[in-house]
Parts: structure tokens; C-alpha cells; sequence
């Protein structure tokens, strides 16, 4: 078997069709469809029966399919056992990373991974969180640095915890609530739950709808409420959301590391307080290298110094 057309054949099976499968693998349809034709002529079997829009496995593609997962995992691991007993660690790797958190990470922590593994290269993309974990199951990356509000949902891969942080609602300091709750002196950082009642006809800038922030933890809390909140703008970039609410624009919702605005802002914990997560993720089979795991370490150290609050007292 050629681990390259194992690779081919798995995709096919990830993403449903050729087409899409090929934009994936950087191949042509063309070229991917001769590589699954050439298989099924050597077997004398059909791995895929073909729909109009799908491709679904046989029951011979099924037991292939099966056969190629196992050999790509013990290919991986067994380089992965190699790489660490050389004690020469190169290569190249495929980082995700989340918007903001990852990336500020990465850009704190690569430059002292780099002494220490001069010979190992990290590649990173900024992705949203479903994105990351589909390019896992697909290995089209091999760790990702995820924000999650649930890490029991992960259930796909392996995942590993670095920091814990609070959402906070940012309003105006001229809103006519702050004004009543502390006059012209709102303090510099969140005192209380704030009752999204009194707010309930304010216009909100939000995380983005596909994000885990919102899937997991926003969007709940104001359906617990009772509330349909009036959301003008989405984004992924928390200072944007920040600058929003500093401008009088509207009220906004961010992760407690990302507040840089205490003057303009009156800062409140929300209601349940809820709590999410940044860790890393990784393919389920996969063995992370030496390199890896010092990465991954240095990813947690940084974490804890930037991004680790704990929960509201009050």
C-alpha cells in the first residue's frame, strides 16, 4: 500500500466527494479520481459507491479504509518514537491557532522553542474552532489551540487544558446603568453579576456565531434569560468589540486576558459566570514528539502568566 494513496482514499471518505477531498490535499479532482480509479482496478473491488453529491464506502472500502487509519497512526507514531530517540529533532509541523489567544501565544512563546529546537519548523494558520478540529480529523494539522467552553464535547481528540478564564460584559461608562450603579466612578475591574434584564434592549457586538464562545456560552445565557439580544455587529477580534463599547456604540461581550479598557468601560461578571478554556488538541492515536510536548509546556506557562483568572467571588 502507498501511504500517499492511503491518504487520498481517507480523505475521499472525510469530506464526502473528490472534489472537495482534492481542494483539501492541494490535488487536482482529475488526479484524484485516477489514484481512486487505479485502486479499485488493482483490488477488482469498488471502495465508494458514488452519489450525486456523496461518495459513501462499500463494505470493501469500509475494511480498507479501517486497514489505512491504522497504518497512517503507526506510521506516525513510529517516526514520532524515532524522532525522540535520535535525540535530533527536525520537521515541519501544522499549528492552528485561535484568533487572538493562539496567535499572541505563539508570537510570545516560538521565539524560545526556537533555541531549543532550532531544526523544527511550526507552521500555523488562524482558524476558528470547528475548522481546527475538522483539519485534525482530516490531519491536515497536528496540534491546534482551541477556546472551548465545554472540553466534554471534544470527544474527537485529545485535548489538553492550559488556562480558565471569565466572559465579562463591557458597557459604556455613560450608560445610564453604570451611572446609577456607581455614578462617575465605575472601578477599574468587574465587582458584581450583572442582570442582563437591564439591558435587555441595548444593541451587543458578539464573537462570531460559528465560534465555541458564542456556541457554547453566550448564545445560552441569553436564551436562559428569555432574552433575544439585537446584535449589530460580529467579529472575531476582541479589541474591535472593546473599542465598540469604549465609543459608546454599544455593549460587548469578551474573555476576561483580552480587557485593556478600564476607563471607558464599566466591567460586569454575567450571570452563572460562565467559564471556557484554551488548550490544545490533538488527533486522537496521534504521539506527540519530544518537540511537541516541550511546545505544548511552553504554551502552558505562557497561559498561565497571561490568560488564568479565577472564577467571581461574588
Amino acid at each position: 500500500m502507498d501511504l500517499k494513496q492511503l491518504e487520498y482514499i481517507v480523505a475521499i471518505e472525510q469530506y464526502g466527494n473528490v472534489t472537495e477531498a482534492a481542494s483539501r490535499l492541494f490535488v487536482t479532482p482529475s488526479a484524484l479520481n485516477q489514484q481512486l480509479l487505479k485502486l479499485e482496478k488493482e483490488l477488482n473491488l469498488l471502495l465508494f459507491t458514488r452519489g450525486r453529491r456523496q461518495m459513501i464506502p462499500t463494505k470493501a472500502g469500509r475494511i480498507y479504509l479501517d486497514t489505512a487509519k491504522q497504518m497512517l497512526n503507526m506510521r506516525q507514531i513510529t517516526y514520532a518514537q524515532l524522532q525522540d530517540l535520535s535525540g535530533h529533532l527536525v520537521g515541519t509541523y501544522q499549528i492552528g491557532l485561535s484568533f487572538e489567544h493562539g496567535s499572541d501565544m505563539f508570537a510570545r512563546i516560538y521565539p524560545s522553542f526556537n533555541k531549543i529546537y532550532p531544526g523544527v519548523q511550526m507552521r500555523c494558520v488562524q482558524l476558528l474552532v470547528p475548522d481546527m478540529l475538522e483539519r485534525l480529523e482530516s490531519r491536515q494539522l497536528d496540534i491546534a489551540f482551541i477556546l472551548t467552553g465545554d472540553c466534554t464535547k471534544l470527544q474527537s481528540v485529545e485535548y489538553i487544558p492550559l488556562s480558565e478564564e471569565n466572559l465579562l460584559l463591557g458597557l459604556p461608562v455613560n450608560h445610564p446603568v453604570v451611572k446609577s450603579l456607581y455614578g462617575d466612578n465605575p472601578p477599574p475591574y468587574p465587582t458584581c453579576t450583572f442582570d442582563l434584564n437591564l439591558v435587555r434592549s441595548d444593541d451587543f457586538a458578539f464573537a462570531l456565531s460559528r465560534s465555541t464562545m458564542r456556541r457554547d456560552l453566550i448564545d445560552p445565557i441569553f436564551q436562559k434569560a428569555g432574552i433575544a439580544p439585537n446584535i449589530i455587529i460580529e467579529s472575531s477580534f476582541n479589541n474591535f468589540l472593546e473599542q465598540l463599547a469604549s465609543q459608546g456604540i454599544c455593549n460587548a461581550i469578551i474573555p476576561q486576558s483580552r480587557i485593556r479598557n478600564f476607563k471607558d468601560i464599566a466591567w460586569f461578571y454575567l450571570p452563572g459566570h460562565p467559564r471556557f478554556q484554551f488548550g490544545a488538541a490533538y488527533q486522537k492515536n496521534y504521539r506527540l514528539n519530544q518537540a511537541q510536548q516541550a511546545f505544548i509546556q511552553l504554551a502552558k506557562e505562557d497561559a498561565m502568566r497571561h490568560m488564568n483568572f479565577p472564577p467571581p467571588e461574588c
